[in-house]
């Protein structure tokens, strides 16, 4: 069986309708400007911003913890500081302090994590 000659119809690259019209522009954003605001007072950051707000967030975190120890040791060592001890304790339901005698002063000092970390000196 042979097709009967049908003409070919060619499709033309149409947009489709539920496409949205796109805009271009000449203009470029400002580069130095990291933050775009929708409304006044609202601030859109995006995702890759949000994560570097993250990391120096970590970075100050951590900071922290290398410079208080750092503190402490340089005091102890090179001042020739002793650490403060305990002096007593608060009670919050009366309101009152009770302070400690010596031998409990003694064994809340060298009981207490911070001694076992940087010394009894």
């Amino acid at each position: 069986m042979a097709q009967p000659n049908t003409p070919k119809i060619k499709l033309q690259n149409r947009p489709s309708t539920s496409a949205k019209p796109t805009t271009t522009t000449t203009a470029k954003p400002n580069k130095t400007s990291r933050l775009q605001t929708n409304k006044a007072g609202e601030i859109i950051i995006t995702k890759a911003q949000r994560h570097q707000i993250k990391g120096y967030q970590r970075i100050v975190a951590g900071l922290l913890f290398l410079i208080v120890p750092s503190v402490e040791i340089y005091r102890r060592l090179y001042l020739d500081e002793e650490r403060k001890m305990q002096q007593g304790i608060f009670n919050p339901q009366d309101g009152t302090i009770r302070e400690f005698d010596e031998e409990e002063k003694v064994k809340n000092f060298k009981n207490s994590w911070f001694t076992r970390i940087f010394g009894e000196k």
